[in-house]
């Protein structure tokens, strides 16, 4: 053996593996890109909402509207009765007496909303509202709906109470949803 003989050359070609895993990534983008437009063609086509139906056109001979008339059967209502007692009349609301009603809310910062019976029996909401809130109203004392202020908060105690002639007919103390009502 020669001493200072090169050893023999190496072969400068690129190992097989090599190969087969450029083209499989090829492969692996190539394939990504067809899916997706596939499915950029797919939700371009779709439709988020149906389109409406035609609107019908007005017909020129339309039926005059019937007209149901109920007759109301009369109910037989005792007559109070009265106790012995202090002999001092019972009050009756007469039609169209009204009433003062005073809605408070109690607490800190704000509520998300202040919701309430307004005057002729109105249902009002109130938004961001800065607390202490309160409200004066007049309400019928035969109202449809009783006095009553719902709160929405968040995060601290709110406390409302109704007023209704003077007299405080509901408290409450609490957070997120409060309600107060004359109802009981």
């Amino acid at each position: 053996m020669l001493h200072g003989a090169a050893p023999p050359p190496h072969d400068p070609s690129t190992p097989r593996w090599l190969w087969v895993a450029a083209g499989a990534a090829v492969l692996l983008v190539v394939g990504l890109v067809i899916a997706l437009v596939i499915a950029n063609m797919s939700v371009k086509n779709q439709t988020a909402v149906e389109p409406l139906p035609p609107m019908p056109t007005p017909s020129s001979t339309l039926k005059p509207p019937t007209t149901r008339t109920m007759t109301p059967t009369p109910s037989i209502v005792p007559a109070p009765t009265t106790t012995g007692g202090s002999g001092t009349p019972s009050e009756t609301p007469t039609p169209g007496a009204m009433q003062t009603v005073v809605y408070n809310v109690t607490g800190e910062g704000r509520a998300i909303s202040v919701t309430y019976i307004d005057t002729g029996d109105v249902i009002q909401t109130e938004f961001n509202v800065a607390l202490p809130w309160s409200k004066e109203v007049s309400l019928p004392k035969s109202s449809l709906h009783p006095a009553s202020v719902t709160i929405i908060n968040i995060g601290h105690n709110v406390t409302c109470s109704v007023t209704v002639a003077g007299v405080q007919v509901r408290q409450r103390t609490g957070v997120g949803l409060t309600i107060c009502d004359a109802s009981g």
